[in-house]
């Protein structure tokens, strides 16, 4: 990201804001509330269309303008409201291939059950999350929750994921769950993971690289 600058009618809210982040990296960003963060990323998610300066990936110049463009492009996100982003009465199978039951439903083709269930357990067992793919998303807790809607979106080609708040409403042994599924995504898939938190310790524990936003 270069030089990133949006704003809200006659309010700048992102001043020329620059960062990196690499395949296989574990990056932090942090700051205070109202320096931007969420706006930042509104903007990297294809929200925010009408942001100057540019963005890159491998070297060549993305343009994204719409959510669609950033999620081929393999950027997703998972926010700490995560039963706004569930499907309680579904299954964790149908809540996982959710993207795929929608784009069948788009072309108006059969859907294959028993390919929605298998490929959901094959996801959960690469991502070794112990999570049985028919029970209820309903059921489950929030943390169980919050993996279900990770593995959903490593299950297409994720390439950078961002982790909004994720450890908020953990317990300590439910945050180093997640932080051991953290460190087999960025070591063993691959994929750039950017916490966004407030909490330091945690920070400076586990993340190899920190932004700074601020001023």
């Amino acid at each position: 990201v270069k030089n990133l600058n949006f704003s809200y009618g006659h309010r700048q809210v992102l001043h020329d804001i620059s960062f990196s982040a690499r395949k296989g990296e574990f990056l932090s960003i942090l700051g205070p509330n109202g320096v931007g963060k969420s706006t930042l990323f509104r903007c990297v998610l294809g929200l925010l269309s009408g942001y100057t300066g540019q963005v890159l990936l491998n070297g060549n110049v993305v343009e994204l303008r719409n959510p669609s463009v950033a999620k081929k492009l393999g950027i997703e996100i998972v926010y700490q409201e995560v039963d706004m982003a569930l499907f309680p009465a579904q299954t964790v199978a149908e809540n996982i291939m959710m993207n795929e039951l929608i784009t069948g439903m788009e072309r108006k083709v059969a859907i294959n059950w028993n390919h929605i269930r298998s490929a959901a357990r094959e996801t959960l067992r690469r991502l070794h999350i112990d999570i049985d793919e028919n029970k209820q998303v309903g059921e489950l807790s929030l943390a169980q929750k919050q993996l279900v809607l990770i593995a959903r979106a490593v299950q297409g080609s994720c390439n950078f994921l961002i982790l909004d708040e994720p450890t908020a409403p953990l317990s300590t042994a439910e945050t180093e769950k997640l932080f051991a599924l953290v460190d087999h995504l960025t070591k063993t898939e691959n994929v750039a993971v950017i916490f966004i938190s407030h909490r330091l310790q945690e920070v400076l524990q586990i993340c190899r690289t920190i932004t700074v936003m601020r001023n």
